[in-house]
């Protein structure tokens, strides 16, 4: 490891040259990556062969491999070190660090996010509330590097494309004006996610077990619970009640209502004592499921373009910059025809353990959809689109595509692959 030895001394060196100011360090990291060239020199491969044959490693920063799938830490100075982190379905959080320094992409490739927080309400110290903005969204690809500054300066999330990615970081061990290392919820929150309360686990602890066994009061205890508790409380009450019964198929067998208004009954009481802000909640668990149902589709599909597709569709809002990403990855391809073929290949893809029709999640998907969502991806108007299918293919699919659209545009809008391309 004789090149990351180099890499962790060159940084040393400079940063000791600058009183190892926290505010430098983003800059040295940087400039010591592209330096040293890493990505031409070293084979991710002999880095794990090298820790399965050496009796010895530098000290480990995250042994039980938290972040990353392993971590290995390949240099660990007095304060800062360097690490690897391998990466087989990881996508990050949105998150925010309590630290600086600079990574670079060893291997692989990923879509990468920055965001901006405006805050409105700070709750308390773990908890506050804003608008999340997307501000940029970037192909990352090997050698690339970038700056992690501290704190809200740099928020930022990574959706891994290739099977395996590899990340090299060079990074302090923490900054003390940045101390809490927020997570963003879209659209509006920030937690710290390392925040621990005893209370508050057992309270999350007894309505997994309420929901979990079915008890006939469950709904009116967690209700209860939500109004005697602080909003903070409140929040984590709410999303695991909603993530609990999002995924119980069983409620009409027990003599239940639905779950969507069971939920709605809880949310109603929330609302009754923290008044408005209980808005706030549904947008952010709605978004929260829309994410997590394009990750469980990822981590069943392994074509890179169809990987690189549903990255597309989980980070980015905007149907021009989705064209321009395409556009970029795949400069030698109309970027719409490109993403049609995706599509349709994906209407014959079914994902593994799933009873839904094919990867897409969409009962009788046809001709008729691939042209609505050609004729949106081109920017044509609702009022264009027909004439636009009369002129190409004719009055009879014009008048079978009329029947059908508003089917069609519900099936896309409540859809959480497509609703936001319709926006």
């Amino acid at each position: 490891m004789e090149e990351f030895q180099k890499l962790g001394e060159l940084v040393e060196t400079r940063w000791k040259n600058e009183n190892y100011s926290e505010q430098v360090f983003p800059q040295i990291a940087a400039q010591a990556l592209i330096e040293s060239e890493l990505p031409a020199k070293v084979d991710p491969w002999e880095i794990i062969r090298w820790v399965h044959t050496s009796p010895t490693l530098p000290e480990q920063q995250d042994v039980e491999g938290k972040f990353g799938n392993p971590p290995v830490t390949l240099f660990s100075g007095s304060r800062f070190y360097v690490d690897v982190y391998y990466w087989l379905d990881g996508t990050t959080s949105i998150h925010q660090h309590a630290f600086t320094g600079a990574f670079q992409v060893l291997l692989g490739s990923s879509i990468h996010s920055r965001y901006s927080f405006s805050e409105d309400r700070v709750i308390n110290e773990h908890f506050s509330i804003g608008r999340l903005n997307l501000e940029e969204v970037q192909l990352l690809q090997k050698n690339d590097v970038h700056m992690i500054l501290p704190g809200r300066q740099y928020i930022h999330s990574l959706f891994h494309l290739d099977r395996p990615s590899a990340t090299i970081t060079v990074r302090t061990q923490n900054t003390p004006s940045a101390a809490v290392q927020y997570d963003y919820r879209k659209p509006y929150f920030a937690l710290n996610p390392f925040f621990r309360n005893v209370v508050l686990t057992k309270k999350l602890q007894t309505v997994g077990l309420l929901l979990g066994m079915k008890h006939k009061d469950a709904d009116a205890m967690i209700g209860d619970l939500v109004c005697s508790s602080d909003f903070h409380t409140a929040y984590f009450v709410l999303e695991n009640t909603f993530h609990q019964l999002k995924s119980n198929q069983m409620d009409e067998l027990f003599g239940l209502s639905t779950s969507k208004d069971r939920f709605q009954v809880i949310l109603d009481k929330c609302r009754s004592v923290h008044g408005k802000v209980t808005d706030l909640i549904m947008p952010v668990l709605e978004e929260q499921q829309r994410q997590f149902d394009i990750i469980k589709r990822r981590g069943t599909i392994t074509s890179d373009e169809h990987r690189f597709f549903l990255a597309l569709l989980l980070n980015v809002s905007s149907r021009e910059k989705i064209l321009e990403l395409v556009k970029q990855r795949y400069p030698e391809q109309d970027p719409v025809e490109t993403i049609l073929d995706w599509i349709e290949e994906l209407s014959h893809t079914r994902v593994l353990g799933s009873k839904e029709p094919n990867a897409l999640g969409i009962e009788g998907f046809d001709d008729s959809y691939l042209f609505i969502i050609e004729a949106v991806l081109r920017g044509f108007l609702p009022e264009e689109i027909a004439t636009k299918a009369k002129a190409d293919y004719g009055e009879d699919f014009a008048q079978t595509l009329e029947q059908k659209s508003a089917e069609i545009y519900d099936a896309l809008q409540h859809s959480p692959l497509f609703k936001n391309i319709l926006k």
